[in-house]
């Protein structure tokens, strides 16, 4: 149907919303990066830095590719 009043057009744009798995991956990711600084950690110091480029790609991309998005306008 047509509208009209061209104020009051409707909008077809999805709500953003986070990635529930995504967002539990960032988690994990970013407590075992915490937990290489301690005297416990998981893996060799020499994959720190492996550990942060995962952090740092699951946080990048979300956003690139709009899986992580701010839930206020």
């Amino acid at each position: 149907m047509l509208n009209p009043d061209p104020t009051n057009q409707p909008t077809y744009k999805r709500p953003a919303r986070n990635s529930k798995f995504l967002i539990a991956l960032i988690l994990i990711a970013a407590i075992l990066v915490a937990s290489q600084y301690t005297p416990y950690a998981p893996f060799p110091s020499e994959q720190t830095s492996m550990l942060w480029g995962i952090l740092t790609g699951l946080v990048i991309g979300g956003w690139i590719f709009g899986w992580l998005k701010r839930p206020w306008p």
